[in-house]
C-alpha cells in the first residue's frame, strides 16, 4: 500500500509540471497593438534615413487611445532591421556601417541594427532618426516591422505590428554612386 502511494505522488507531481506552459504570453503580461507606417525609409545619394516616430498615446481605430508609457513604464522601445551590401559574386552581405548618424533615439549595432525610439522630454512621443552615411555599391535595408517596449519592469510589455512607410515589403533595394 505505501509503495501505491509513494507512485501515486510521484504521478500527481509529474502531472503538475507537465501542466505548466511554455508560452510567455501566458506568464507575463504582454499585448499587441496595430499601427501603421510607424517606420520610414528613405535612400538618397550616399545616405540611407532612417526614422520612427510615434505618439505616447497610440491611436487605435474603433477603440480608444492607448497610452504606451503608462501600459509599458518604458521610455524606450525598440525595432530591428539589418543593412547589406552586394558583393562582388552577386551574394548580399551583412555590414555593420561604421558612419552612422543619430539625430533622435538610440542606436545598438550588432549582428542586426536596433534603432531605439525614446520618449521625448515632454513625454508626448517616441522619437527615432538616424542618417547612415555609405560608400559606393548596390544595398539592401530589410525592416522587422515590429516594435517592443524595453524594459517594462513591472509592467505589460507591448509590441506594436507595423508598417514600413513607402515600402510594402519592408525590405528596401538601392544603390550608391
Amino acid at each position: 500500500m505505501k509503495k501505491h502511494i509513494y507512485f501515486l505522488k510521484i504521478a500527481i507531481i509529474a502531472l503538475l509540471f507537465t501542466g505548466c506552459t511554455e508560452n510567455d504570453d501566458e506568464f507575463f503580461a504582454a499585448t499587441t497593438v496595430i499601427s501603421n507606417n510607424l517606420i520610414e525609409v528613405n535612400a538618397s545619394g550616399n545616405q540611407v534615413n532612417v526614422s520612427c516616430f510615434y505618439p505616447r498615446i497610440l491611436p487605435q481605430s474603433g477603440g480608444n487611445p492607448f497610452d504606451l508609457y503608462l501600459t509599458t513604464t518604458s521610455r524606450k522601445f525598440f525595432f530591428n532591421y539589418t543593412l547589406e551590401k552586394k558583393n562582388a559574386n552577386g551574394v548580399w552581405e551583412f555590414i555593420a556601417p561604421s558612419n552612422i548618424t543619430v539625430i533622435e533615439g538610440e542606436n545598438q549595432v550588432g549582428s542586426y541594427i536596433s534603432g531605439i525610439p525614446v520618449l521625448d522630454a515632454l513625454d508626448t512621443n517616441y522619437e527615432y532618426e538616424v542618417d547612415i552615411t555609405l560608400t559606393a555599391g548596390q544595398y539592401r535595408i530589410k525592416i522587422e516591422p515590429e516594435i517592443a517596449s524595453l524594459n517594462s519592469e513591472n509592467a505589460v510589455m507591448v509590441t506594436i505590428k507595423t508598417t514600413t512607410a513607402g515600402i510594402p515589403s519592408n525590405t528596401l533595394e538601392f544603390t550608391v554612386n
